[in-house]
């Protein structure tokens, strides 16, 4: 197994995370200063639930890299392969 290119991949996966969590964050505040029956407020729904499922695709990827690494011993967290960059 290539500890290092899931260590890897789990960084991106995390990135994209709260890359797209982020982007809720931000729709959903614009959202709540929208006419709710304008077709804005509907278009900025159906944006953020298309990241919400989004972030449920990549958080089961997430979990099988998880799976897939458990049980060995030494590896950095996220944040520190961060910062090892």
């Amino acid at each position: 197994m290539n500890t290092d290119s899931h260590v890897e991949d789990l960084q991106a996966v995390s990135k994209h995370v709260l890359t797209a969590a982020e982007q809720i964050t931000l729709l959903e505040s614009e959202k709540r200063t929208v006419d709710p029956a304008s077709e804005r407020f509907r278009t900025l729904s159906d944006e953020i639930e298309l990241l919400a499922e989004e972030i449920r695709l990549v958080s089961h990827a997430e979990t099988s890299l998880a799976d897939d690494v458990a049980g060995v011993p030494g590896l950095p967290t996220i944040a520190e392969a961060d910062d090892q960059r």
